[in-house]
């Protein structure tokens, strides 16, 4: 009878063990207010950046710069470019070799992808 009455006080403290662990789980999944805002400001840039319209060669000239710019930590030989029919490229420079091209408004989506990773990789404040 003894023996019983252990094994049931051992599987209710498991089971109130268990639940605790479930509610604290449930608690650590909830976004805080710090992850919120960064959410927020990641969809206000994408969104800003998906209506960015490519239209004259100042706007590409501009666009390459600013890839360029973001690419230069990297320290890699690859650079952007752009052709007539607003293409930009990718070309590896000690071969003068393309290796990708894509359209201008999709250069343009990529451009804040490359500068948040160069703030979280670079940035001397973080």
């Amino acid at each position: 009878m003894e023996l019983m009455q252990n094994v049931a006080k051992m599987q209710s403290s498991q089971f109130a063990r268990s639940t605790e662990t479930a509610e604290v789980a449930k608690q650590s999944v909830q976004p805080t207010h710090l992850q919120q805002a960064v959410t927020d400001a990641k969809e206000a840039t994408q969104a800003k950046e998906a209506t960015r319209k490519i239209s004259s060669t100042d706007d590409m000239e501009q666009l390459i710069k600013e890839l360029n710019h973001a690419l230069d930590p990297f320290r890699t030989s690859l650079r952007f470019g752009y052709d007539d029919n607003f293409f930009v490229s990718v070309i590896e420079t000690k071969t003068n070799k393309m290796i990708r091209r894509f359209p201008a408004e999709q250069a343009a989506t990529i451009l804040p992808k490359i500068q948040d990773l160069n703030g979280f990789l670079f940035d001397e404040r973080g």
